[in-house]
């Protein structure tokens, strides 16, 4: 018998077979890709690790066992069958298929080659099978998109375009626009090679029909013929390698409408070189922007599910070595990375090496998952902050398959973290140990939080009632204003407040600051910051009341140095002139000097009379004298006497008689504004009146003048003056005023009793 025709024994064929698995075993157990071997009758004869954490098992566990044993019949059907035909006619097959191994969805693409043994004879087969379940989610996610899509586009195929076009440039044509035009002919049969994939559903309720196969077949013939050279230029930019296409036309529907439209190409990401897939649409031309934008925003999600994640995303075996990274995770270790065989936890400092092990042994098939916030370096030697969500992936059997890490880089969020800390740290410090109140309040007006301030009653608890509930309804009624306020207009306030204390009926003077807390373009609370500030308020009073004073004492003065000095020596060098006068005689000399004299007599006379003004105005004798009353009367005549308009006066109830500072401060203040009004006003008329109301006394002072813009002026000396003295007896001061409109301002001083006389 020849060597050919010798049989080879069945123990032998089992020895070569695991002479065969053993070489298999030790290429593919390391690859990613599941990697199997099965004998004649199904049985797995070798298998790499990655294939049997998709089963759930051990290696072991699944030598010897057939697909029906390990997934039931249901599940195996299309295996079986194609196994069979494997080992039957002995050609490679490659396919997809869909299976669940204890990890939900999954999608494989699998190539099975029959397993030859050294006389060409099937003895088994050999499968690799390859995880696609992202890349088809992806597409589902895509298909999910193209199909509900609110607009019109389809896919194209323009692969037999292109070898068409490439033909016609290997054979010499340069200028593929003009080729067409005169060769119209080969344009029709260009067009005819593109192929329709695919159209969406906007695209068939738009054109009014239910059959998409036969709709496809002809849908690039929908344009009029006059917008053919739209399928010129369209070819002219493909072969020039241009990948987006952009042309107006007219769109026929099947209903005969003609529509003017936009027609929009884009070949997309990864199709370059073959043109096999291209999104095409046509829109109104009123709506080509809208289009444009939501056409664009299709690419870019179609791009963003073919391009990597920006997270680091990594795979990891149940030993803890990385088998599978992202770009992203590359990127950020790839100064680290000594080989594939990396182990995850060494990626970080020795410390956060023994953390991440330990929180990694805590995972089980009940907690899956865990959260690790990890200390690390970049490869600048930059301490940095990562963020890892790391899940564990468990078979049926309760078999450790492996792990899934997503990785961030909260640095950023770390380091504002540690910021926020610490400022909250120092204002908490702040917060107890200010010698001021502060509090926060909502906008309901509930205190959120106060300080140990000194000055609250220590009997009564502040945080959590509101407003109302602590303070005198006076208090708590003008406090809820200015909270308001803030809540509506989103702006700090800076002011003074009168508070009356419950206990001791006093009323003390605080400064106040409320500023709003923004969550987001929110106002969430106010912060409220006040002060009591009635001694310096007090002490303020008093110094204005001595400057004032101060400033009446020395116009007293003054005068009097005018009136017994200065007009004592006018009226002595009068005198002396007339003497003189008296004792010349007549020559014609004589005459010349006389004439002198008694231009010098006048004007010594205009001296003495004008320093008796000032004199009078410095410190009046009818104020001191007479009262208020009669100064104003008196004032207000010796103003008509020198202006060219009116200065009206009314008084009402002026007879009684105040203390001397309030009428000095009054009459002071009516001086300021009517000087005010003749110097700067313009007018021609203005109106004084003082009226007594028994509670408080009213000066107003109104010009028809030029006006002025209050926000837009500062306060001069005299203003400030006058602001200061109605501030010494707790008055106020208001100013109504306006461009061309004149101006009025009104002076209000409440009476207590030591102010009347």
């Amino acid at each position: 018998m020849s060597k050919e025709t010798i049989a080879i024994r069945p123990e032998e064929q089992i020895r070569l077979l695991q002479r065969e698995n053993e070489l298999l075993n030790s290429i593919v157990q390391g690859a990613s890709d599941f990697i199997y071997a099965k004998d004649l009758k199904g049985r797995y004869i070798s298998i790499n690790e990655a294939g049997a954490a998709y089963f759930g098992k051990r290696v072991d566990e699944i030598i010897g066992r057939t697909d029906v044993e390990l997934l039931g019949n249901a599940a195996t059907r299309q295996i079986i069958e194609t196994d069979q035909q494997i080992l039957r006619t002995g050609k490679p097959v490659t396919y997809e298929n869909r299976g669940n191994f204890g990890l939900g969805r999954s999608f494989f693409s699998t190539t099975k080659s029959p397993l030859l043994d050294g006389n060409d004879k099937v003895i088994g087969l050999i499968g690799i099978s390859r995880d696609v379940t992202t890349a088809r989610l992806s597409e589902e996610k895509y298909r999910f998109i193209f199909d509900n899509a609110p607009f019109s586009f389809w896919e194209e195929d323009f692969s037999n375009v292109k070898s068409y076009l490439d033909e016609l440039k290997a054979a010499g044509v340069t200028d593929i626009k003009n080729h067409f035009l005169t060769n119209p002919e080969q344009l029709e049969k260009c067009i005819d090679l593109i192929i329709i994939k695919n159209v969406n559903r906007a695209t068939l309720m738009i054109n009014g029909v239910e059959d998409k196969a036969q709709f496809i077949k002809k849908i690039h013939r929908n344009f009029a013929p006059e917008s053919e050279n739209i399928f010129v230029d369209e070819f002219a930019a493909l072969a020039a390698g241009e990948t987006y296409f952009q042309a107006q036309g007219s769109f026929v529907n099947l209903n005969g409408d003609v529509v003017d439209v936009q027609f929009n190409l884009n070949v997309l990401p990864g199709h370059e070189q073959d043109l096999s897939l291209v999104l095409v649409s046509v829109a109104d031309i009123t709506d080509t922007n809208k289009l444009t934008n939501e056409l664009n925003t299709i690419k870019h999600r179609y791009q963003s599910i073919v391009e990597a994640q920006s997270e680091m995303i990594c795979r990891i075996n149940p030993q803890g070595k990385v088998i599978f990274r992202n770009h992203a995770f590359t990127r950020c270790f790839k100064f680290k990375d000594s080989g594939w065989e990396i182990r995850f936890p060494s990626l970080f400092p020795p410390s956060e090496l023994e953390k991440c092990e330990r929180e990694m042994q805590l995972l089980s098939a009940r907690e899956s998952n865990r959260i690790l916030e990890l200390r690390n370096y970049d490869e600048d030697g930059n301490l940095i902050w990562q963020e890892w969500n790391v899940t564990a992936f468990y078979g049926n059997s309760g078999t450790l398959l492996g792990y899934q890490a997503v990785g961030n880089d909260v640095t950023s969020r770390k380091m504002a973290q540690e910021a926020l800390a610490s400022s909250e740290a120092r204002w908490r410090s702040v917060f107890e140990h200010a010698d001021d109140l502060i509090m926060t309040v909502n906008s309901e007006g509930y205190i959120l939080s106060v300080n140990d301030y000194q000055e609250l009653p220590k009997d009564v608890k502040w945080a959590g009632r509101t407003i109302e509930e602590v303070m005198l309804p006076e208090n708590a009624h003008t406090t809820m204003e200015l909270v308001n306020q803030v809540f509506s207009t989103g702006k700090a306030i800076k002011t003074e407040l009168r508070i009356l204390h419950r206990k001791s009926q006093q009323h003390s003077t605080y400064g106040v600051t409320l500023s709003p807390i923004y969550h987001g373009n929110r106002v969430i609370t106010t912060i409220c910051i006040a002060r009591n500030i009635s001694e310096t308020k007090e002490f303020e009073k008093h110094h204005r009341e001595a400057l004032i004073e101060g400033q009446e004492n020395e116009r007293m003065r003054v005068s009097q140095e005018l009136h017994d000095g200065l007009g004592q020596l006018f009226t002595a060098i009068k005198l002396n002139l007339q003497h003189l006068k008296s004792g010349l005689g007549n020559y014609e000399v004589i005459d010349e000097m006389n004439e002198r004299v008694n231009v010098l007599e006048e004007n010594i006379g205009v001296a003495i009379a004008e320093v008796k003004n000032i004199s009078c105005n410095l410190m009046p004798d009818v104020l001191w004298q007479f009262g208020l009353k009669p100064a104003i009367q008196d004032l207000v005549e010796k103003w008509n006497s020198t202006i060219d308009f009116t200065i009206s006066l009314e008084l009402v109830d002026m007879d009684i008689r105040f203390s001397p500072e309030l009428e000095k401060a009054l009459f002071r203040m009516c001086q300021e504004l009517v000087n005010n009004s003749i110097r700067h006003g313009n007018p021609s008329n203005v109106y004084v009146q003082l009226i007594n109301h028994g509670d408080s006394i009213v000066l107003m002072v109104e010009d028809d003048g030029i006006g002025f813009d209050p926000n837009n002026t500062t306060k001069g000396l005299g203003m400030r003056n006058i602001w200061s003295r109605a501030e010494v007896f707790e008055g106020r001061v208001e100013i109504d005023s306006a461009l061309e409109k004149g101006t009025v301002t009104t002076v209000e001083i409440p009476l207590t009793n030591y102010l009347k006389q």
